[in-house]
């Protein structure tokens, strides 16, 4: 028979352990915004509607494509199957708020980057790159603010992100044209 404060102690520990690890995810994403350096990538969006979820907008990067991996330095055929790669990413010349460029991939993160470059982590599923920032809510109103500005413009739509030393993102905001949304 084990003493009582035993138990207690038991109790709270593996209550202490079940919060902590609740806590962990959004504890990622807070310290990737808290600590990550701002980007700006092009959007192709779609603008879906979730009865349970509500408005949002499914984001589609476009150095996330197929099309544009296979252009650059380091893709091979190895690259072409599932799997975690990492995409370096270099500023635009001139206004950094413009989408930056992707300039190599690997399947190992890169050790060495040139000043004002960042690197993504994503996964490749076949098709494209997923950095888990391919989802944007927007409240009601700015959603029918947001739609026809999409229309209009859709040249000018990229999103905001925050990217930390490892290589993880987090969506900041997403701007169409002069205006953050």
């Amino acid at each position: 028979m084990s003493p009582p404060f035993l138990k207690g102690s038991l109790f709270w520990l593996a209550l202490v352990l079940q919060v902590g690890l609740v806590g962990l995810v959004p504890a990622r994403k807070a310290l990737t915004l808290a600590t990550g350096s701002p980007i700006y990538l092009q959007i192709a969006p779609l603008d879906p509607y979730d009865p349970l979820r509500g408005r949002y907008v499914a984001l589609s990067y476009t150095v996330a494509q197929l099309s544009t991996l296979e252009k650059l330095p380091g893709w091979s055929p190895e690259l072409a199957k599932p799997g975690i790669l990492y995409l370096c990413l270099a500023p635009p010349a001139g206004d950094p708020a413009q989408p930056w460029q992707a300039i190599a991939i690997s399947r190992d993160r890169p050790r060495e980057l040139r000043p004002g470059e960042v690197v993504l982590q994503g996964w490749f599923d076949g098709r494209q790159l997923r950095f888990g920032i391919e989802e944007f809510f927007i409240p009601e109103a700015l959603g029918d603010d947001l739609e026809p500005e999409i229309r209009r413009n859709p040249e000018t739509l990229r999103a905001e992100v925050k990217v930390d030393p490892w290589g993880q993102a987090a969506l900041v905001g997403l701007w169409a044209g002069k205006r953050r949304y």
